[in-house]
């Protein structure tokens, strides 16, 4: 009756386990078909006859801000369609969205036992494992390595995206991961070797983000480090200081700084955010809004990177936000229709030239302003709420748990944290494999936090 041996329940075993490490893509006609769009409907259907019958049961947690959330952006998005273009890409991303809300709505609402939430673990351990591992792998002897960006890497062999088909896809799947692997083994593991043994998992997932050249990734694996040690200062810093541990991390640091193009990259990540951040006193000319380099100093040399191509990048992704800004104050109530950012994308490079970057088409690279562009005011607004009330309701679980409670909530907090910062230079929130995975995990893990919370009282 709590659904141990029901099909849901296996469902989400081979979605933990699947949808990291198999993708593909094929089209019958003009329909696509992949992993989640095999499984999800599955499990849907699954769920929904088990809970019929009887064979499984549901929690008593309340989800009415989620419904209420996910509603709101979803009557958003239908009304934005009055002003689009293209029904196809609309309805297409509409169905994308519905697909989430049904996987998580299942899967943090149906009643699993410890054991299974223990299982569930290991799926998406093993699963993680093996895309680490594949990932150190691919660029150790050079396949299918991804050589987009390579103008600005010397000594690198190319970029590595593992199983998730582009390195920056990849780059935010393991920041997602990292906090919990990190937090396991500081925290949660007193015996050694075990800890060890995390801190090598660990270890493999940080080797692979430097290995995607990431630069806004590596930032924000410098900031989720600091945020776990604000969240749970005591528990952490007091197991970091440990000999073994950071024997460990002295270790790992070492084989990082020799890394190819570590240093190099590093000062280009530096400069960059340099670029981008507003003129201030403390933070003399960055060169207006065009991404112009400022003056010389004659009196004081500062020491930059030469480095001409992270220049032109900044000055690109900066035309692509300002692309996105403009179709927004364009239309501001309505947006220009679900989907329709890259159907409407030439008329606006075409209406404001100094957009034109020499793309037909183009992404905006910030899945925020692709929304507000596409439905609006009320669509963002709407769209935000719903990641509001997923990190309250891991903020409050955290405060109710025991140890392990506390590691998962705090590491499922920090690597979502991640998440929604990496899609500030990239459009992450629209690739299906990377949602799944975010709002699968995210969702189990409220579930048990819920369940683990009236057991640890």
């Amino acid at each position: 009756m709590n659904g141990k041996n029901s099909l849901t329940y296996v469902l989400v075993l081979l979605h933990l386990f699947l949808v990291p490490i198999l993708y593909f893509k094929k089209y019958i006609g003009p329909l696509p078909l992949s992993i989640e769009i095999i499984l999800i409907p599955i499990l849907v259907l699954s769920a929904a006859w088990e809970y019929k019958k009887g064979t499984i049961k549901l929690n008593d947690l309340s989800i009415k801000p989620f419904i209420i959330t996910f509603s709101l952006f979803l009557i958003a998005a239908v009304i934005s369609l009055v002003k689009a273009e293209s029904y196809t890409p609309a309805i297409m991303e509409i169905g994308r969205f519905l697909s989430y809300v049904f996987l998580f709505l299942i899967v943090v609402k149906v009643q699993f036992t410890k054991e299974q939430y223990i299982n569930f673990a290991k799926a998406f351990g093993a699963a993680a494992l093996i895309v680490g591992l594949f990932g150190i792998l691919q660029y150790v002897f050079n396949f299918s390595l991804n050589k987009a960006g390579l103008y600005a890497l010397e000594e690198a062999k190319g970029r590595v995206d593992s199983t998730l088909t582009n390195p920056n896809y990849y780059s935010s799947f393991v920041n997602f991961v990292i906090p919990i692997l990190l937090l396991l083994a500081v925290v949660y593991f007193k015996n050694k070797k075990t800890q060890l043994l995390f801190f090598a998992f660990y270890s493999i997932y940080v080797i692979n983000l430097i290995l995607t050249y990431t630069r806004a990734a590596w930032v924000t694996m410098f900031c989720a480090f600091i945020l776990i040690i604000l969240i749970m200062p005591k528990k952490f810093l007091k197991n970091l200081f440990k000999p073994h541990i950071l024997v460990a991390f002295a270790l790992l640091l070492t084989v990082l700084y020799w890394m190819p193009d570590v240093q190099s990259r590093t000062n280009s990540a530096i400069y960059a955010i340099g670029k981008l951040l507003p003129d201030t006193p403390g933070n003399p000319d960055k060169g207006g809004e065009d991404g112009d380099e400022a003056p010389e100093d004659d009196e004081e040399t500062i020491e930059e990177p030469d480095d001409e191509t992270t220049n032109r990048a900044v000055v690109s992704r900066i035309t692509l936000w300002k692309t996105g800004w403009v179709m927004f104050k364009d239309n501001p109530i309505l947006g220009v229709g679900m989907g329709n950012y890259y159907v409407r994308y030439k008329d606006f490079v075409e209406k404001y030239p100094e957009l034109d970057i020499g793309h037909e088409a183009y992404s905006v690279h910030n899945s925020y302003l692709k929304v507000a562009a596409e439905t609006g005011i009320i669509g963002i607004l709407s769209f935000l709420s719903f990641y509001i009330v997923y990190f309250l309701y891991l903020a409050r679980l955290y405060f109710k748990q025991n140890l392990i409670g506390q590691v998962i909530a705090a590491g499922v907090f920090v690597g979502s944290v991640t998440f929604m910062v990496q899609n500030l230079s990239n459009n992450l929130i629209f690739i299906p494999q990377l949602n799944i995975i975010f709002w699968l995990v995210g969702g189990l893990a409220i579930a048990f936090l819920h369940q683990n919370k009236k057991q640890s009282l």
